[in-house]
């Protein structure tokens, strides 16, 4: 199949291997960059007081570069991706919750049932999705949130568009619900275009940002990862 992959350029490369070793041709359309945040950086590495260090997403990781002072801390990661770029980056004891913010939050609540919390350090981005906080908040969690970098858009004229869509992609590959509501709103022309698409979406809240006319052509993954998304191909 040929896949449309909208992810950020670092981020789609390991995804288009990913593809590639199945047999499928990807098709790359980044709809956002990240903007690593220097200041926030700064911060970060100088929050020694944290008891555990949390990331949702390498970015965060790649924004930091390397562990350093912070490398002695235990890391709680999202997906097996991020895990593993914050070892990479120097972090001596890394566990990775697999799904999403939900999962982590689960997993963080297990490993300290007391009513005692420790203090945590949490490595963002903008945007994000607000449930992590909200759980780890009613949890009665300590937490130092810093972001640490920004995902901007991509400007993509008419003609970067025209040639992916002239590849003729059979599946789009969403990542989060930005992603999806600028993709339609980009895309929506060369949509009506192109009936029978389809657009395969990491969870079912990325499917409420669906238009309600490509709801019938959409699927959503079991679970908040990458290879059950791949499942749906």
């Amino acid at each position: 199949m040929r896949i449309l992959v909208t992810r950020p350029e670092k981020s789609a490369v390991p995804t288009g291997e990913r593809l590639r070793a199945l047999g499928h041709e990807p098709i790359f359309l980044p709809l956002f960059a990240a903007e690593h945040d220097p200041e926030g950086v700064a911060l970060a590495r100088a929050c020694h007081d944290a008891a555990a260090v949390l990331v949702t997403s390498a970015e965060a990781v790649r924004a930091i570069g390397t562990a350093g002072d912070l490398a002695d801390k235990p890391v709680f990661a999202v997906g097996t991706s991020t895990g593993k770029a914050a070892r990479e980056a120097g972090f001596k004891q890394v566990e990775t919750a697999n799904g999403d913010g939900a999962a982590l939050a689960a997993l963080l609540r297990d490993r300290f049932p007391d009513a005692d919390k420790p203090q945590l350090l949490y490595l963002a981005g903008e945007p994000r999705s607000p449930r992590l906080e909200q759980e780890l908040a009613a949890a009665r969690f300590r937490m130092n949130v810093i972001v640490c970098y920004r995902m901007t858009p991509v400007d993509l004229t008419r003609e970067i568009l025209q040639a992916a869509f002239q590849r003729q992609p059979e599946a789009v590959l969403l990542y989060s619900a930005e992603t999806a509501r600028r993709f339609f709103e980009l895309a929506e022309s060369f949509l009506k275009e192109k009936q029978d698409i389809q657009f395969l979406c990491l969870s079912s809240a990325i499917v409420e940002a669906v238009p309600a006319g490509m709801k019938s052509r959409t699927k959503s993954a079991v679970r908040p990862d990458e290879r059950s998304l791949f499942e749906l191909l």
